[in-house]
């Protein structure tokens, strides 16, 4: 029967070397992202700003000290040395994925598509069981060490692994995209690189990658899943990763994407890895083969029924939220790119180019009128973001207001002078301006104030 052969392939047990594998280079580039952000300043992000912007339903959250924001990030360090060292897992997992969670709650301009997929990730490193070899649990025997896993504990980072790249290969499959635009703008601004920028700066060049780009996130995944094909394809995701480190950096983001992209080899395969690698695997797990199947028996025993359907469930949630999230986009009537509305968790990775300016017009009683501009309250970081987004615009507009109610006055209106430049296209307001932004209200569905995208 088919659901018989489908609970049998998901809780067939495996080799537990690929999980620890895992488990080593997660946590420590986990880690290392935030280590590097206190290092790069990049903390200075959350404590610099005058105005937090927050996600809608999140703006009740109180903004902590330096000293909280800094202990966030400390705690994202050490709870990702702990996921690698396999002490306290469960919990340091836990707490590594609340630290992202907490600090792109903190601060929306902070959103990174990686940041999401570390706290995915992190989330789910907590359910699984890691921690059963070559751990610091097992040599304190918190808990009993084992050879094996389940096969679906590989398959869930698989298949979110192939989501972002199907994902990224079907939002790539855009006008401006095929039109090679975003890339003409980014590597234009590349072209004072040492060696390779005038290589960067060819015409030639942007076309060669945003078609190499698409042709590599819609093959990835089919060449990975063949044995025949594997090494081709894990070779591509290399030299792919290995050039957005040379031309973009991206952070830890290229080398986990390498790491978790591996593990569409056979599970025992750091087994096999050459030196000193291969042998710390041989030496430090538990041999497998004679613990695949502990009945004797021709079929594995399988984990009780209730386990089974709790599992089933939880697995078959997972799948439908991250395959309908990404979706969402399709809901509303414009374009993602221009109006951001179901763009973030969608895995758009580096689609578009924006560039724009924003000031704000307060109206105050008597006829009075200020023109603000937005960095006398953003850091640039934020001000980056702001002119890309229009729920942004419209946030800072009510925050706008609300500072000048602390000061005893009375806006009336507030509206906003915009200008946008999409992919390279003449720049356009995002918002009329003559629209009362403290008149609309942030909303899941459509903003309809939202000025057209002058890209057909």
């Amino acid at each position: 029967m088919p659901a018989l052969r489908l609970t049998h392939t998901l809780f067939r047990p495996v080799d537990i070397a690929w999980l620890v594998y895992f488990r080593l280079g997660a946590g420590v580039l986990l880690a290392l992202e935030h280590a590097g952000g206190m290092v790069l300043g990049r903390v200075r992000n959350y404590i610099d700003p005058q105005f937090h912007l927050r996600y809608m339903g999140w703006e009740w959250l109180p903004h902590p000290p330096p000293i909280v924001i800094y202990g966030i990030y400390a705690l994202v360090v050490a709870a990702g040395i702990a996921v690698a060292a396999g002490f306290r897992y469960r919990l340091a997992a836990a707490l590594l994925s609340l630290g992202y969670v907490l600090l792109m709650l903190l601060e929306e301009t902070e959103y990174i598509n990686h940041f999401y997929l570390y706290a995915l990730v992190a989330a789910v490193l907590a359910v699984l069981p890691a921690h059963r070899a070559a751990s610091a649990d097992v040599r304190a025997g918190r808990v009993v060490p084992a050879a094996t896993v389940p096969a679906w504990t590989r398959l869930v980072l698989l298949f979110q692994i192939s989501l972002v790249y199907v994902f990224a290969a079907l939002a790539k499959v855009n006008p401006d995209w095929l039109e090679a635009r975003p890339l003409s703008v980014w590597l234009a601004a590349k072209a004072n690189y040492p060696l390779i920028g005038g290589l960067l700066a060819s015409p030639v060049t942007p076309w060669l990658m945003s078609y190499g780009g698409l042709v590599f996130d819609a093959l990835v995944v089919p060449l990975l899943l063949w044995k025949r094909t594997r090494p081709w394809g894990f070779a591509a995701a290399a030299l792919f990763h290995l050039l957005n480190v040379v031309i973009f950096g991206l952070g830890t983001f290229p080398w986990f994407s390498l790491l978790i992209t591996s593990l569409f080899f056979a599970p025992d395969f750091p087994r096999h890895l050459p030196g000193f690698v291969g042998r710390w695997f041989r030496t430090r797990l538990p041999a497998s083969l004679s613990t695949l199947n502990p009945t004797g028996g021709s079929v594995p025993a399988l984990p009780p029924r209730h386990t089974r359907r709790l599992v089933l469930a939880v697995l078959a949630g997972f799948v439908a939220v991250q395959v309908f999230l990404p979706l969402r986009h399709f809901l509303y009537p414009a374009d993602a790119h221009w109006t951001e509305e179901g763009h973030r968790f969608s895995w758009h990775l580096m689609l578009r180019a924006k560039s724009g300016t924003a000031r704000f017009r307060v109206q105050l009683p008597g006829g009075r009128e200020d023109m603000v501009w937005p960095d006398t309250y953003l850091t640039r970081n934020q001000l980056n973001k702001l002119t890309d987004s229009p729920d942004l615009l419209l946030q800072f507009a009510h925050l706008l207001a609300a500072d000048y109610r602390r000061r005893g006055l009375t806006p009336l209106a507030v509206f906003c002078h915009s200008e946008l430049s999409l992919n390279g296209h003449p720049a356009q307001p995002l918002v009329a301006p003559t629209t009362n932004l403290l008149a609309c209200r942030r909303s899941l569905g459509h903003n309809g104030w939202i000025l057209p995208s002058p890209v057909k």
